[in-house]
């Protein structure tokens, strides 16, 4: 299988090579267009001045000619952008490979302190895992993203289903990029979203008193005009008859030209959306999630991607009204503005009520894609198995965000709730990259994502962390008095679930240290009466005592560390026990601090 900074490299040659014949092609387009340009304006000067019929039927074919190179133009430079978007996305993930994450949003805008691990985790903000998964290309993908990262699912079917949804599309990741590459063609703002829940609300209709007109006045017009060239009947009966056709096609004219420019606004705006939803009809479906998703998109009571043709073609004959000529001929005989809102009325009765469900599925595939995109990355990452035997078991466990020369993995289990491991070591051993490891790990399982691990199962639960709290001196919260809200946060939220995975590192550090060891002891004990299992590093080697006391509940792990005169030799492995070696007096040393 090929690689994926590999495969990012072929495509960006390849992409190379066709945008260059690309912009061949459009500089050759360009010439063309100056060419009958030039030839049209010498046929028509040279009619003016001969009177000679066959320089105007030139002229016309010349100014045809254009107008069709033109069209041909306007779709080799909407190709051209394809292209780029395409050859975009695969820079981009070239970057995020050699650790580059500048041009990936932060999801700075989603922090949030108080979330129970979200802070913790280091799930948004710079170097963040969002950074790291994100690539959604639509505002409603984004805030699903967050919403899957900030509230895992706690239940094993759902989050099989999404693996292999995910799992399905990480098999095709050119699909994948085309897909990126239609949404960010044409960026959907938070404003398009607004326009498009304001547009499927909105009532279109037309006035009672047309309702009569709208079909036999046209019949009578035609029949007058066809009995007219038949020489049955005069001129005054069918122009009087298009006279008042035109009249009632033009007398609702403001509320026509307000439907008319909603339907624009709905229909731009919507655009993108549209394109992904064609994109996924061609996509061969496998997986029990996305066969769900397709079924709710093109289904037998509406097709989605046809339903958003025939609105589009309801919008383009809204815009030939610009054409006086046309707009006059086809009102005047058909009464064609008022029927254009008929049939918009009749499609809004059908569809509108479908178009959440459109925007939601669409968001949904959004972040489907982003989480593929992130398996594709990184093909060493596993899917984990969600299952009922052990609380959590992994081996060869890694920090995903980490790099792979730097990464250190290790083994853990934690067979059931209220088994609780107690972990020490030195300054720098490795202990909250370890605790952040699981956590991170977990969310992404919970996520359906892969993780980073040789092996990892689990049972789906909540996820509690304290490792960064802070005090609040605006709203008069001390460091300890914000260490005993979060814990209290932490007990709550306990209560109400039923498995709570917790990550603690170094709980009331802000009170002295024997205060802090008895009341450290009091809070884990406190806990065993709570669905809770999980991890609590500290430096407090007398807090590891537990396990002699309750050795069905506490156990010890630490970070070794060993060190000569010289150097002091980090390993970041996981062991048994407590740690003996500490390293605050020789770091002073050697930084000749004392």
């Amino acid at each position: 299988m090929q690689q994926p900074k590999e495969y990012y490299q072929a495509q960006i040659s390849r992409l190379t090579i066709l945008l260059k014949k690309h912009r061949q092609r459009r500089n050759g387009i360009t010439l063309t267009k100056v060419f009958l340009f030039l030839l049209a304006i010498y046929f028509i000067y040279t009619f003016a001045n001969t009177g000679y019929t066959p320089y105007l039927i030139a002229f016309i074919a010349a100014i045809a000619l254009f107008i069709i190179t033109n069209i041909f133009e306007t779709k080799l430079l909407k190709e051209i952008q394809f292209l780029h978007k395409l050859e975009e996305c695969s820079r981009v993930e070239l970057e995020y490979l050699a650790g580059n994450f500048k041009n990936l949003p932060t999801g700075e805008e989603y922090k949030d302190p108080s979330h129970p691990y979200a802070h913790d985790l280091d799930v948004f903000g710079e170097d963040s895992l969002f950074q790291s998964v994100n690539r959604t290309v639509t505002p409603h993908g984004r805030e699903k993203l967050r919403e899957w990262l900030l509230h895992p699912l706690k239940s094993g079917p759902p989050i099989i289903e999404r693996q292999q949804a995910i799992e399905e599309f990480a098999r095709e990741p050119e699909w994948c990029h085309v897909f990126r590459a239609k949404g960010n063609s044409q960026c959907i703002t938070h404003m398009a979203m607004q326009q498009i829940e304001q547009w499927q609300r909105e009532q279109v209709g037309l006035p009672r008193w047309t309702r009569p007109f709208l079909y036999i006045l046209p019949v009578l017009t035609v029949s007058a005009w066809i009995l007219y060239i038949a020489s049955v009947l005069t001129l005054n009966i069918p122009l009087l008859l298009s006279c008042v056709s035109l009249f009632c096609s033009y007398l609702p004219a403001q509320k026509t030209l307000r439907t008319h420019m909603r339907l624009d606004e709905f229909t731009r705006s919507f655009s993108n959306l549209h394109e992904l939803i064609g994109h996924f009809s061609t996509f061969t479906c496998s997986s029990a999630k996305l066969k769900t998703l397709r079924q709710q998109l093109f289904n037998e009571t509406y097709n989605a991607d046809e339903a958003l043709r025939s609105l589009h073609k309801i919008q383009e004959s809204f815009d030939q009204r610009s054409n006086a000529v046309v707009a006059m001929f086809m009102n005047g005989l058909f009464m064609r503005e008022l029927h254009l809102i008929q049939r918009l009325v009749a499609w809004k009765r059908r569809y509108a009520a479908a178009i959440p469900t459109w925007v939601e599925i669409t968001g949904e595939l959004d972040v489907l894609v982003s989480l593929a995109n992130y398996k594709y990355n990184h093909p060493d990452f596993i899917h984990p198995t969600p299952g009922d035997n052990q609380l959590l078991r992994g081996t060869a466990i890694g920090h995903p965000l980490l790099p792979a020369n730097e990464c250190v993995t290790n083994d853990f289990e934690v067979a059931q709730l209220h088994e609780f491991y107690i972990i020490t070591g030195a300054n720098m051993a490795g202990k909250s990259t370890f605790l952040r490891a699981i956590g991170v790990n977990l969310v992404l399982a919970c996520c359906g994502a892969v993780v980073r691990a040789e092996s990892f199962e689990f049972q789906p639960m909540a996820l509690f962390t304290s490792m960064r709290t802070v005090d609040n001196l605006a709203k008069g919260t001390s460091y300890f008095h914000a260490e005993l809200l979060r814990l209290q946060q932490l007990v709550n939220m306990a209560q109400h679930e039923e498995r709570l995975f917790i990550i603690l590192d170094e709980i009331l550090k802000g009170t002295n240290s024997r205060d802090k060891l008895n009341g450290s002891r009091r809070f884990l004990q406190k806990l065993l009466t709570l669905p809770v299992a999980g991890l609590v590093a500290t430096h407090d080697l007398e807090l590891g005592e537990l396990a002699n006391t309750i050795p069905d509940n506490f156990f010890n792990r630490c970070f070794e560390i060993t060190h000569t005169d010289d150097d002091i030799a980090y390993d970041y492995k996981l062991k048994p026990g407590i740690s003996q070696n500490m390293n605050a007096s020789i770091l002073l040393e050697k930084m000749k601090l004392v």
